[in-house]
Parts: structure tokens; sequence; C-alpha cells
């Protein structure tokens, strides 16, 4: 019967890694700048805010991210959760789902502008989403590497582009905005 998998090392030193079978290094950089784009924004909010105190219309960009993909079943977060298998997540993206949502209401409900920084910055969630973490929950990866990938390719980059962050969003905020796609099937836990 033959031995597999066993690695013997005797009487060595090593100075770095020793691998006896398969290495998963996951290694990021997201070095960004403050967007110019939301500085613009920014600058364009204020202006707006003092001229135009009442404005309440939605614009359709934002209609499209804070109404149901028509495409998607619609089975609910909690549903789309269990299905994902991170059922230990259900509580808090239920919390921070409706904070995020109310904030964006908020937000979004007196400026044109301030519509804009929210498309923006829920775009790139999406995009970031679908494009980084999407494949490697197809792919089976564990909810460690998930979390790592959410927090490295989503929250990071979105926290520094957000540079003086006039709405104070928060890295749970953007967590609210996963959660958000995810109930209005932007966003998939599963193949």
């Amino acid at each position: 019967m033959a031995i597999e998998n066993q690695v013997e090392v005797k009487d060595t030193q090593i100075g770095g890694d020793l691998t006896g079978r398969d290495k998963i290094v996951l290694d990021f950089s997201t070095k960004q700048a403050q967007s110019a784009y939301l500085k613009n924004l920014y600058e364009k909010f204020e202006k707006e805010k003092q001229d135009n105190p009442d404005f309440k219309e939605i614009c359709e960009d934002l209609n499209y991210f804070t109404t149901q993909n028509g495409k998607e079943e619609i089975i609910g977060l909690k549903n789309k959760l269990e299905a994902g298998k991170r059922q230990e997540l259900i509580k808090y993206a239920t919390e921070v789902k409706e904070r995020f949502h109310k904030k964006l209401i908020a937000t979004s409900q007196y400026s044109l502008v301030a519509q804009d920084i929210n498309i923006h910055i829920l775009a790139k969630v999406k995009t970031a989403f679908v494009m980084e973490v999407y494949s490697m929950i197809i792919e089976g990866q564990s909810p460690n590497v998930i979390n790592l990938l959410i927090r490295e390719r989503i929250i990071n980059p979105v926290m520094q582009e957000l540079g003086i962050n006039i709405f104070k969003y928060t890295e749970e905020d953007i967590m609210g905005m996963i959660f958000f796609l995810t109930g209005n099937c932007h966003i998939k836990w599963t193949r």
C-alpha cells in the first residue's frame, strides 16, 4: 500500500515557506487615489443642496438599482443567502441592507448629484462583486476567501475612493450595498 501526500524534512533550515502540497496565496494590491469624478460630484452636491433643498426626483439609473431585476426569480435576501450557504450572514445582512437603504433614500431624494454619487458607488460595488467575488463563489472557494475578497476588492477600494466621504458611508454601509444589491437580484451568491 503506497503512502500518498507525505513529506519528510530532516536537518533543514527553511528561510521561507515549506509547502507539502497545495499552497494558495491571495495577494491583493488596491492602491487607488480618490476619484476625481466623485470629488467633482461632491462639490456639485454641496452647491445643489444650497440651491434646491426640496428636490425629490429619482433618476432612472438609480431606479435600476433600487428595483428588483426582473430577469431573476424573486426569493428574498434570506433565501438567497441560504442557497449560497451563508446562513450565518442573514441577520447581519438584513440589518445593514436596511440601514443602507434608509441612507440611500435620505441622501438621494433631494439631489440629482447625490443620486449620481450613489449610482457610481453601487455600480462599482456590483461590478467588483460580479467580476471578482462571484467567480470565486462559483469555484467553491471557502467563506473566508470570499470574505477576504469582499474586503480587498470591494470595501477597501470603495472606502478609499470615497475621499471626503460626504455621506459618511462606513464599511458596514458598503456591506449593506452588497446585500441591497443581492436583495434586488443584481448580484448572486450561487451559480
